[in-house]
């Protein structure tokens, strides 16, 4: 693949790829960081991206990983010199002009911070495919093959993610 081809995946896919990586870290600079990093060895392994299969899969993969290995360099630092996070600031839902009255817009922020929040607290083995499917639209069959594990494990870990999910909304008080 050509810098020319690959300049037009990154053009076409470049978006759902940064927005994959805002919702796996939750933080601006993290998302950009891995961003960066995904699109760097991207670029290095220009000539493994298959124009005809699915490149957007191909990202999604090394953004995975790219994402992992960061968490790791973060854990292994923590457990050398512990240090205080700090948060950033929180992701917010843009429903200005959905009609919505009042109530019924506080309502909808609410629950969305809520489904959030839980989906955050996943395990990483959830949470993943979770963010994959929802966020980037990938299909079960490209999820599995950047996660590099079998469909029918993609398609049981977002059964359980939703029923964790939804039970605990439940205990929120949220009927589903």
């Amino acid at each position: 693949m050509t810098c020319q081809e690959f300049g037009s995946i990154l053009e076409k896919e470049g978006k759902a790829i940064y927005t994959f990586c805002r919702q796996l870290t939750s933080s601006r600079d993290e998302a950009d960081e891995l961003y960066q990093e995904t699109m760097l060895i991207a670029m290095e392994k220009c000539s493994k991206i298959d124009r005809g299969g699915n490149p957007k899969s191909f990202l999604m993969g090394i953004a995975v990983k790219c994402f992992k290995n960061q968490r790791r360099k973060i854990a292994r630092r923590q457990r050398i010199a512990p240090q205080d996070s700090m948060d950033d600031e929180s992701y917010t839902l843009n429903i200005a002009d959905s009609g919505l009255t009042p109530e019924e817009q506080y309502i909808t922020e609410e629950l969305c911070g809520l489904v959030r929040m839980e989906i955050a607290s996943l395990k990483e083995k959830y949470r993943l495919p979770v963010y994959m499917f929802y966020s980037a639209e990938m299909s079960i069959e490209e999820i599995a093959k950047a996660l590099h594990i079998p469909k029918g494990t993609i398609k049981s870990r977002l059964y359980t993610a939703r029923t964790i999910i939804k039970e605990k909304l439940e205990d929120y008080g949220y009927e589903m």
